[in-house]
């Protein structure tokens, strides 16, 4: 066709006869609408997608798990059980973050009297005054906790596990602070344990303080290699600790698990009138 527009020598050919006039207009008229609806359809479909963005917004995550942990919406609170203690810690970061919540667990190297069990929460953020909800954290009247459940059991065990429990939509970070297994060589977070059940020194009192002789001597004779600092007491009570090398006449106040095999004695060179780590209300257990 367009041969007979443009060829004059062609029968028909001639592009100023008024019937070719005619056929270029119907033409360019035809090619014109073509490209109408092919401009239009797209801008068509993008505002039917918008639409049904508007109107499907994206709905809360009540759930997630992986293999470190579970994680349930159940009421007004999240919970977690921790299924792997000793899990990779992003693993834990990830699962709550699916669920919302800037929540953290910080695996600590310690001995096997803490493996597996919360060494206690760091919060921060907006949370209601703990004296009012009986010394515990809350956000809205919902307290944050981490406790192995059954209560008292040991959590890298079967049958116990630790739970973590969190107020839905909390708005601060958590730190779960959760012991593991030291590492050869490795000091223990769980350094308060020397004197308790299963401890390295436990069944030895420093209630009332003791000779560095005697409790040398008995650590000795338990296979303990033994190290010592000496505690420094500011006007404010607050304590401080330097490495020494004290008398055999110094008095023991306290003692600390290093790492296996080692422990570390409190000492003062002159006797003091009352323990330092006990004023006389809340002492370090087994002291």
């Amino acid at each position: 066709m367009i041969d007979l527009l443009t060829d004059p020598s062609r029968k028909g050919g001639d592009p100023d006869a008024p019937g070719a006039r005619a056929l270029l207009a119907h033409v360019m008229s035809e090619s014109a609408k073509v490209r109408r609806r092919r401009v239009l359809r797209p801008a068509l479909v993008a505002v039917a997608a918008g639409l049904v963005v508007t109107l499907m917004p994206p709905q809360p995550v009540t759930s997630y798990a992986n293999a470190a942990v579970e994680i349930r919406l159940e009421g007004r609170q999240y919970v977690a059980r921790i299924l792997d203690p000793f899990a990779d810690h992003e693993r834990f970061t990830e699962a709550f973050r699916a669920v919302g919540l800037d929540v953290r667990i910080r695996p600590l190297p310690v001995s096997p009297l803490s493996a597996g069990r919360s060494l206690g929460l760091m919060i921060a953020g907006t949370f209601d005054r703990p004296e009012e909800i009986g010394g515990e954290f809350a956000y809205d009247g919902v307290v944050l906790s981490a406790n192995p459940e059954p209560e008292g059991c040991a959590p890298a065990r079967p049958g116990c596990s630790m739970i973590v429990r969190v107020p839905a939509g909390f708005p601060g970070s958590v730190d779960v602070r959760l012991g593991r297994p030291a590492r050869p060589g490795e000091d223990y977070a769980d350094f308060d344990k020397a004197l308790g059940p299963g401890g390295p020194l436990h069944g030895v009192r420093l209630r009332d303080g003791a000779p560095v002789r005697e409790v040398r001597a008995e650590a000795e004779r338990r296979g303990l290699r033994v190290t010592y600092r000496r505690v420094d007491i500011a006007a404010d009570g607050g304590l401080s600790f330097t490495d020494v090398t004290p008398g055999d006449q110094w008095t023991v106040w306290n003692a600390w698990q290093v790492r296996e095999g080692v422990v570390r004695l409190l000492v003062t060179e002159r006797r003091l009138s009352q323990n330092p780590f006990y004023n006389g209300s809340a002492p370090p257990p087994n002291l």
